[in-house]
């Protein structure tokens, strides 16, 4: 939340309308109130009437108090509840005409910002991201419908990968309602991005696998890996990025196999993902998946555990160097991997640490995880003493 100054109530509007970047006309047209009144509220000369400040404060999606009674302590929870209906309000509306009185950015700042909000995403910064986020898919959304020829084609594939951090937030705070209305949005604004339509809308696809993993619908993941390789076939010399795309869907294809018990099938895809991984280096902004040699080393070890070979996962994974910047949420997905093998192993110790480490490098994801829940919740239940810090990690995830 912003800090709020010691100052009236169209002040406290005034910062956290700049916190979420929106204009005064913007916020006027959510709060459905008048520009010119917001204006005046804002600088002080006309006082807020409750009716206003009730408006603002939904179109802010902050509590009422947070305007009238100042600041106040919040846990990051509570701070990123707060921002979620906004974000579900945004996804939802796609389908209303640009807001007016908004004037995008130039579309080198534009491609900085969907870069930043997508860094955050990957980095498990929930609540600044959702701040940040509706704005930016009402900036988009005007450039995607006004821009001219190549740079309106830039705009809608922006705009795809803004929609994706819906989907980050989504699938972390268990809002799988959000998750696939953002996916959906993405593919809607994929369709309309020229050549690189078919990679984002093939990288939609993998997405869409993750979600299905956790319901272990393996059928469905197949039939949606084979929708995304189906997207970039052939697509390579018109974008780079169906390289990754098509990487990363072996990833994806490599945990489906090895769920399944399928050795030979997981090896395969891993095979085929490591030849475009070659092709690639390492990628990380490119669909924001991390693609390259590292990734492909990462799903060697945790396919490795969803097919219980749990001292080669620990061998494989032990190994492993991760890229300076590489993606934290991929590198605490590997933590908690690496945590799930060892207390398979009885090392209970070696697990906690790294659950710690998980804790570390993306404390929002360690939190909310499920594979960190059901390996915590397995280490308490376990016979013999448990591990130091295992009861506080429990209590911080809330179990």
């Amino acid at each position: 939340m912003p800090q709020h100054a010691q100052g009236h109530l169209g002040a406290r509007i005034a910062q956290y309308r700049h916190a979420r970047g929106l204009t005064q006309q913007g916020l006027a047209m959510r709060a459905c109130v008048s520009k010119s009144l917001l204006s005046k509220v804002e600088s002080g000369s006309k006082p807020a009437s409750p009716a206003l400040a009730a408006a603002c404060a939904r179109a802010l999606a902050i509590p009422l108090e947070a305007l009238t009674q100042g600041p106040r302590q919040v846990s990051e929870d509570a701070q990123l509840d707060d921002l979620l209906g906004t974000v579900s309000s945004t996804l939802d509306l796609y389908d209303l005409p640009p807001e007016e009185g908004i004037t995008p950015r130039p579309l080198s700042e534009l491609r900085m910002a969907v870069r930043e909000i997508n860094r955050q995403a990957q980095a498990a910064r929930y609540r600044p991201m959702c701040e940040r986020l509706p704005a930016l898919i009402a900036e988009l959304h005007v450039a995607a419908h006004t821009w001219p020829g190549r740079q309106q084609a830039e705009a809608w594939g922006l705009l795809a990968e803004a929609y994706r951090c819906g989907h980050s937030v989504g699938i972390a705070v268990g809002r799988g309602d959000m998750s696939t209305l953002a996916l959906a949005r993405m593919d809607w604004a994929a369709q309309h991005a020229g050549n690189r339509g078919p990679a984002l809308r093939a990288a939609r696809e993998y997405l869409r696998v993750t979600a299905y993993l956790r319901l272990k619908d393996y059928a469905s993941c197949r039939r949606l890996n084979d929708s995304g390789q189906a997207f970039v076939e052939g697509a390579e010399a018109g974008d780079p990025g169906a390289f990754v795309a098509r990487g990363q869907l072996h990833l994806g294809a490599a945990v489906i196999a090895a769920r399944q018990g399928d050795r030979d099938g997981m090896q395969g895809h891993l095979d085929e993902a490591d030849g475009y991984a070659r092709r690639t280096g390492e990628t990380l902004s490119t669909f924001w998946f991390g693609f390259g040699p590292t990734n492909v080393r990462v799903h060697r070890a945790m396919t490795l555990v969803e097919l219980g070979e749990y001292d080669q996962a620990v061998a494989v994974g032990s190994n492993v160097r991760f890229p300076t910047g590489w993606l934290p949420t991929r590198i605490g997905h590997h933590y908690f991997d690496q945590a799930r093998a060892l207390h398979w192993m009885n090392r209970p110790s070696m697990a906690m640490r790294q659950l710690e480490q998980a804790r570390r490098v993306a404390p929002q994801q360690a939190k909310r995880h499920p594979i960190v829940h059901d390996t915590v919740r397995r280490m308490l239940d376990a016979p013999g003493r448990q591990p130091a810090g295992l009861p506080e990690y429990a209590r911080w995830i809330g179990l």
